[in-house]
């Protein structure tokens, strides 16, 4: 049943799968079948990108886990992405949506760290900053504080790419023994003197330079 259950995974994104084909559940449990589909079909119905949701079916089909087990986690990734499209609104594009959808589900990450993201850009996509975010959380910098540098980056110009290769460069900082902190604030120097024409005032609570009334300094 549970091998069965990847075959749902990949059929599930037809509207109304189960039945357009349902010769293809004759080996699956069709109550989970169809509470996979119900999951999935709400979610397209309130416009919502169902790809995430398939995939994390596919990931527990992938990995033997109960049905109850993939349905709950299923129904998991709909309320993130729901949460998400509210979090940045008006007009997220459905990328923005998946993207934080992903960011809600790493522990610490919230609809108001979303919703910071959001009113630093408000008109440009949010993909990379809200990535970045989530890696920051998940490399155990604390969200308010990652929230802030994010969003201060953002605020001074800071390209997507700084963004990806400052979450980069924090991660393998970690992977080679680094502390998260220590790394966050010596890559953060190193990008402040790329953004910032003159020196910032920093303190050792804020060496990012971010909090309000820091700065780069007038000649």
């Amino acid at each position: 049943m549970r091998r069965a259950l990847l075959v749902v995974a990949l059929v599930v994104t037809g509207r109304s799968a189960v039945a357009q084909d349902s010769a293809s559940f004759a080996n699956v449990d069709r109550e989970t079948a169809l509470r996979l589909t119900r999951i999935v079909d709400s979610a397209r119905a309130h416009g919502l990108p169902t790809e995430p949701i398939v995939a994390k079916i596919s990931q527990g089909a992938l990995f033997h886990s109960s049905p109850e087990r993939i349905v709950s986690a299923a129904q998991a990734v709909a309320t993130r992405l729901e949460e998400a499209r509210s979090a940045l609104a008006p007009k997220p594009t459905p990328a923005d949506v998946v993207a934080g959808g992903d960011a809600l589900g790493v522990a610490g990450v919230t609809k108001t760290a979303l919703q910071a993201v959001r009113a630093t850009s408000p008109n440009r996509p949010v993909v990379v900053p809200l990535a970045v975010l989530a890696q920051l959380v998940a490399s155990k910098i604390p969200v308010s504080r990652a929230t802030e540098i994010v969003t201060g980056l953002i605020k001074r110009g800071a390209t997507n790419e700084q963004l990806v290769a400052l979450g980069n460069d924090v991660t393998a900082d970690i992977v080679r023994g680094a502390r998260a902190i220590a790394s966050l604030d010596v890559r953060l120097q190193g990008l402040n003197a790329i953004l910032a024409p003159g020196a910032l005032t920093t303190t050792a609570s804020d060496p990012a330079g971010l909090t309000s009334g820091s700065g780069p300094k007038k000649p």
